[in-house]
C-alpha cells in the first residue's frame, strides 16, 4: 500500500521499519514480506523525484573534480538512484573475500560463499536472468595472466520503482510512506537501541517508534543520520574516534590507452550479447594469481568507443551523438545525468568539429544511427550500449578499478544544514597514489600478455612519464558511495557486524553500499541487493526465534 505522510495522523507499528525506497529498501520489504514479517518502507521523496526533496540531499563537496554533484549522485524517489543508473550487475570476486595481506582494511566478515546463495533472488528482483556471470567463450585463446570468461549483465528496466510498484502497492503487509524525511535517529537513554525516528516534511514532524530498523537509504545518507545521531549520544557508533564516515571509496575508471585488436573482425565478442531475456558483455581481467603477486588492485577491462567529446576521433556518429548530449533535454532521453556530463567534456566545446566529422561522412552516420535506435529504442530489451566498429580494430579501453580504503577519505558533518534541520555532508573523497599505480600496472600486464599471444596490444594516450598523472585526473566518483560504515568484527575498527547490525545497538541495521569494506572492480548494486535480501531473511528467523 501507497500512503502519503501528509495524509496521516498516525501511523502503524510494523514488525520492520525500513529507511529509503531504492532498490536495496524494496529488495529487503518484498524479502521481508515473503518470510512473514510486516514493513513500512519510508521514502523521502515522491513517486518521482521533486525539487524540495533534492535539495535535501545536496552536500559540502571539498574537491568537486573528484565526486559527481548530489543532485546527480542521489535521488529521493520511489526507486531511488535506480531511476538513473546504466543497470550493469557485476559480483564481487572470490579475491575481494580473501584476505589480502598487501591491502589492509580490505577484510570481509565473512566469506564470498555466504553471500553467493543470495544472487539468484536477487537477479530474480533485478531481472536480469540467471545468476550465472562467468563463461567461456569458444573463440578466445586462454591466457595464463588474463581471463576473459567473466560477465557483466544489465536490467532489461532500470527503475525498480516502476518494476516493482504494482506489488508493493497491492500488498497487504507492506506500508510505502511517501515524502517522509527521517531526520532523527532517537536512541534509547541507555543507547543500546533505536526507540523511535523523527519523521518530517515541509509542515509536519511526528515520531515514530519502531521495533527493528534498518537504513536502507544510500551509502551516504544513512552515514549522515548516524553522524547527525552521534552529535546527542558522542559514545555512539564507535564515538568521534571511530570509523564511522571514514574509509570513503568509490572506484577508479577511465582511459588511458587505445586497444589495437590483432584480428579486428573479432571485436564481436567484445559486444554486448543478449543471453536469454537480458544483455551481457565479457571483461578482461587479471587473475587472481597475477593481482596476489603482484599486489594489485582488482580491476576490469572492457572495449569502448573513444571518448565522445575529443573530435579527434573522427567519428560522425560518435560526434552526432556528443551534439545530441550536449542538450540536456534531449541528453537526459538518451544517459543518465552523470553519464551524460562525464560525455561531454570540459569545455571550451568544439562543435564545429564534431559537425565537420558528421557532414564528412554522412551515409555511414545515417546507416549507423538507424541501426543503434532500433537496437536502444525499438527493441526490447533494448541494447544498453553500442560500440561503432572499425576496420582498424582500433577501441579505447575502458578500465575500472578498485579504490582501496583511506583513513583520510571520509565524509563528516559540516555546518550547514537542510531545510528540514539536518546537518548537510562534508565530502572529502581522496584518491592515492598507489591506487593509480596499480591501474598502471595492470595495463602493462594487458599489454604484454596480448603481445605474447599475439592477438593484440595497447597504445597509450600520453607518454610513460605522464601516464600516472592522466590517472589520477581521470579519478572520480560519487556514484558508488563505499566504505562508510564498513562490515567487521570488531566495534573498534567496523560498524556493523557480518548480519548488518550496528555494533552496541540491539535494534538497528544498515543495508547499503556502506558497509562494503572493500569496493572492488565491481559496481556494488548487486551485492548490496543480495545483503539485502540475506538480512530480510536474518531478521524474519531472528523474529521467530
Amino acid at each position: 500500500m501507497l500512503i502519503h505522510f501528509r495524509d496521516q495522523t498516525s501511523l502503524p507499528i510494523c514488525d520492520l521499519c525500513i529507511v529509503g525506497a531504492g532498490p536495496v529498501g524494496i529488495a529487503l520489504a518484498l524479502e521481508a514480506e515473503a518470510n512473514g514479517l510486516t514493513v513500512l518502507l519510508i521514502e523521502s521523496g515522491g513517486e518521482t523525484p521533486n525539487a524540495f526533496s533534492a535539495a535535501l540531499s545536496h552536500a559540502i563537496i571539498v574537491n568537486a573534480r573528484r565526486h559527481a554533484p548530489m543532485d546527480v549522485a542521489s535521488c529521493r524517489a520511489l526507486g531511488g538512484t535506480s531511476r538513473w543508473w546504466g543497470g550493469r550487475c557485476v559480483p564481487y570476486d572470490d579475491i575481494d573475500f580473501s584476505g589480502r595481506p598487501y591491502a589492509p582494511g580490505t577484510d570481509w566478515p565473512l566469506t564470498h560463499d555466504e553471500i553467493k546463495p543470495w544472487y539468484e533472488k536477487a537477479a530474480a528482483f533485478l531481472d536480469f536472468g540467471k545468476a550465472a556471470f562467468s563463461e567461456p567463450h569458444p573463440d578466445w585463446i586462454p591466457l595464463k595472466e588474463i581471463t576473459f570468461d567473466r560477465l557483466e549483465r544489465w536490467v532489461p528496466r532500470i527503475d525498480m520503482g516502476t518494476r516493482h510498484r504494482k506489488q508493493l502497492e497491492e500488498s497487504p503487509f507492506i506500508r510505502v510512506l511517501m515524502d517522509a524525511t527521517v531526520t532523527e535517529l532517537c536512541l534509547s537513554a541507555d543507547e543500546t537501541r533505536i526507540d523511535a525516528l523523527m519523521l518530517a516534511n515541509e509542515k509536519h514532524r511526528f515520531r515514530l517508534p519502531v521495533q527493528q530498523c534498518v537504513l536502507a537509504n544510500g551509502g551516504l545518507e544513512s552515514t549522515r543520520l548516524m553522524l547527525a545521531a552521534r552529535q546527542k549520544s558522542p559514545r555512539a557508533f564507535g564515538g568521534h574516534d571511530g570509523v564511522l564516515g571514514r574509509n570513503y571509496m568509490g572506484h577508479m575508471f577511465g582511459k588511458i590507452a587505445d586497444i589495437i585488436i590483432g584480428d579486428p573482425k573479432s571485436v564481436a565478442i567484445h559486444d554486448f550479447y543478449l543471453d536469454g531475456a537480458s544483455y551481457a558483455r565479457r571483461r578482461l581481467m587479471l587473475s587472481a594469481e597475477t593481482q596476489k603477486r603482484e599486489q594489485l588492485s582488482n580491476i576490469a577491462f572492457w572495449i569502448d568507443n573513444p571518448r565522445f567529446w575529443d573530435a579527434a576521433h573522427k567519428s560522425g556518429i560518435l560526434s552526432l551523438v556528443w551534439i545530441a548530449l550536449m542538450f540536456p533535454w534531449i541528453g537526459k532521453h538518451l544517459s543518465s545525468e552523470g553519464v551524460r556530463r562525464a560525455h561531454i567534456g570540459a569545455k571550451p566545446h568544439r562543435y564545429w568539429r564534431h559537425l565537420r566529422n558528421v557532414l564528412f561522412s554522412p551515409f555511414a552516420t545515417i546507416a549507423t544511427l538507424t541501426r543503434i535506435v532500433k537496437d536502444r529504442y525499438l527493441s526490447k530489451p533494448a541494447k544498453p550500449g553500442f560500440l561503432v566498429y572499425n576496420r582498424a580494430g582500433r577501441y579505447a579501453l575502458q578500465y575500472h578499478s578498485e579504490q582501496f580504503p583511506n583513513l583520510n577519505s571520509r565524509v563528516t558533518l559540516s555546518g550547514e544544514k537542510d531545510a528540514l534541520g539536518v546537518p548537510r555532508l562534508a565530502i572529502d573523497l581522496r584518491y592515492a597514489e598507489e591506487d593509480a599505480r596499480s591501474v598502471l600496472r595492470a595495463h602493462e600486464i594487458l599489454d604484454r600478455t596480448l603481445r605474447s599471444a599475439g592477438i593484440g596490444k595497447l597504445e597509450y594516450h600520453e607518454p610513460e612519464d605522464q601516464r600516472l598523472a592522466a590517472i589520477l585526473d581521470q579519478a572520480t566518483d560519487g556514484f558508488h558511495q563505499i566504505g562508510t560504515a564498513r562490515m567487521g568484527l570488531s566495534p573498534r575498527t567496523s560498524i556493523v557486524d557480518s548480519n548488518c547490525r550496528v555494533h552496541g545497538l540491539s535494534n538497528l541495521f544498515i543495508a547499503s553500499s556502506s558497509i562494503f569494506p572493500s569496493s572492488s572492480q565491481a559496481n556494488p548494486t548487486l551485492l548490496a541487493v543480495a545483503f539485502a535480501i540475506r538480512l530480510a531473511r536474518h531478521l524474519a528467523q531472528t523474529k521467530l526465534a
